[in-house]
Formats: C-alpha cells, structure tokens, sequence
C-alpha cells in the first residue's frame, strides 16, 4: 500500500499534480504558460500531516485531510449517514485513502483503491495531451449485492484564477437551492431558470457571474436539466479558461458550492475565497440516506458489475463565452444555449 506522496504529470500546457497517498487528489492544475494554477487551496494547505488529527466527527477528520484541489467522493457525499449497517463518512471514504500507483510516467498515471465501508474496487487513470487531462474512471461493486451509492467529482477552483471577471457558461437550465443550507443571499430550496435568481430581498442575481473576493457570500445549490454535461470559467482579464466535460447519464446534477470570505466559524474563519461546481450522480450535498428520504436516487450498481466514466478538463484562452465542450476537451466558443 501506499506510494509516492506526489506525482507530477506534465504536457507542453499543464502541470498537474496527484496525491495518491490522500485519496488520489488532483492538487495542482497549472497552465504552464501563465504559471497559473486554477485550483482553490485550503487555508491550512497540508499543514495536518495523515493521520495526525483524529477529530470527533468524520466532516472534521475528511476537512483536516482537505487541501484544496479536486478530489472523488465515494461513497457518500456530504453529511455521513449509516448504510448497510456502517457509517459512511462525510464526503465519503475514497477521498481519505491511500491509492495504489500503478503505473506512472511523464503524462499519465494510473491508481487504485479497495474500499472498507463498502464493497467498492475504484480505478482511475489520468492522462495529459496538450491542454486537455482526461479522466478514465471506472467503479466496481466487488460483491453479490446490489449497492446504491453517491458518485461525485470536487473540483474547487480559487484565486489568483478565481476572481471578479470571472463567468460561468454550463448546460444546465435550472438551478435549486439547498432547502437547508442554502447560504447567505439565497431563500431555502427556491428554483431558478439558469442564471437568474431572486435573492431574499427580491433583487435580481446572475449566478453566471463569480463574485468577488469582497463580496462576503455562501452558496450551495443544485444544477439540474442538462442539455450537455459541461460547464466553462473564464477569467476574462486574464483571457484564460478551465472547462470540465462529464457523461450525464452517470452525473446528472452538478453541486454548486462557493464561500467567499463567508463563514466566521471552523473551518473558514473568513480566510476562503472558493469556488465549486461539482458533477453528481445524486442530490442533495446531504449524504445518502438524506437523499433517499427526499425521493433522490443514487447510482445503483449491480452485483459484480462496474461503470466507467471519461471526464475530460481543459485550459483554454480567450475571453468569449463558451457553448459546449467536445468529448476530448475541444471548446466550442459563442453564445450558449
């Protein structure tokens, strides 16, 4: 078990950055040309070594290992809940494990895990062609029995990448807020056609417009009714772009999460300016069994049988807006949908 603590995969665009030994992360994406990585850093960026603090909760234990970067959920995501009579952490168990290399070079990697909590095999290859880094993911229910799971992707984006000339282009074309923890600006589990929203004083907000650093906002919320798996951010000052492709019968929602200098209690203090929108297979952020009392499915796996997914992330430049990613990561620019 165990491995390298990191692994650096490099093309003539990117640099990306692995940590195998905390649940496989993608640490560090950085377009090679700017020196910018896009990817939003923790507060306390490793400074909690593996292992050194236990935490009363699982939420404390997977945010003590949170780095920042982008990470897997499996099995749960969000609050832990108890299924199949054992408790599935907060954020689930793959994000908090050390994965096996097994095999490494310059532009690509592969690693895998077994799962405890539940009789998961996850296997994931990552690998760099030019500005484009493709995921191939596949998961495995190693038994006879039928699981029902949450299947999640991560991925946190912050400064000097996040910042106020930042939009949003995404195929969604609906957007539901947290009916429990919605944020700041937001009424509780309100629905909204893409992008516009009505915030608590009944004033009008384009969510496809980042907020900045001064703002002082939270927000979690939920993206539904996707024509194309794909959302595009695009620091228009900088004239530079992160876009993120995904299969949407596997990921049929996305997570929309930011903290901006927000939260005056653990774990923010008022110290995070991030970003999320995080591809689903469920909601709500609230753990399995949350969403299965509110008529929420998780993705089902049969016995002995395995789904495999290809996500494909890109770093692009211009500064117009974005209409749809290909599948290999070729950005089609105009006006969206």
């Amino acid at each position: 078990m165990g491995g390298p603590d990191t692994l650096h995969l490099v093309s003539d665009d990117l640099e990306v950055v692995l940590l195998p030994n905390n649940g496989a992360d993608i640490y560090g994406f950085t377009d090679r040309r700017s020196g910018i990585d896009v990817l939003f850093k923790s507060p306390w960026d490793g400074a909690v070594p593996r292992g050194e603090y236990d935490g009363s909760s699982s939420m404390e234990r997977w945010i003590a290992r949170y780095w920042g970067g982008w990470q897997v959920l499996l099995p749960n995501g969000g609050d832990e809940c108890v299924e199949n009579g054992v408790t599935w952490g907060y954020h689930g168990e793959a994000a908090t494990r050390q994965w096996d290399v097994i095999d490494a070079d310059e532009g690509s990697a592969s690693l895998a895990v077994r799962l405890f909590t539940v009789p998961l095999i996850v296997r994931r290859t990552i690998s760099l062609t030019g500005p484009v880094v493709r995921i191939t993911e596949t998961v495995i229910n190693d038994s006879d029995v039928p699981l029902e799971v949450m299947w999640s992707h991560h991925p946190a984006f912050g400064a000097p990448f996040l910042d106020a000339s930042c939009v949003i282009d995404i195929g969604c074309r609906t957007v539901i807020t947290d009916d429990d923890a919605p944020g700041t600006f937001l009424n509780p589990g309100a629905r909204f056609t893409w992008p516009l929203a009505t915030d608590a004083r009944g004033e009008q907000v384009d969510l496809s417009v980042v907020p900045g650093p001064d703002e002082r906002r939270s927000l979690l919320a939920y993206l539904g009714d996707f024509t194309e798996g794909f959302y595009a951010i695009t620091n228009r000052n900088l004239g530079l772009g992160f876009g993120l492709r995904w299969p949407q019968e596997i990921f049929s929602h996305a997570w929309l999460w930011q903290e901006v200098h927000s939260t005056q209690a653990w774990p923010w203090f008022r110290r995070a300016y991030a970003m999320a929108i995080e591809p689903a297979s469920t909601i709500p952020g609230h753990g399995m069994a949350t969403a299965r009392s509110k008529g929420y499915a998780g993705l089902v796996l049969a016995p002995r049988a395995s789904r495999t997914v290809d996500i494909d992330a890109v770093i692009f430049r211009g500064a117009g807006r974005v209409a749809g990613i290909d599948e290999g990561g070729t950005v089609r620019f105009g006006e969206t949908a």
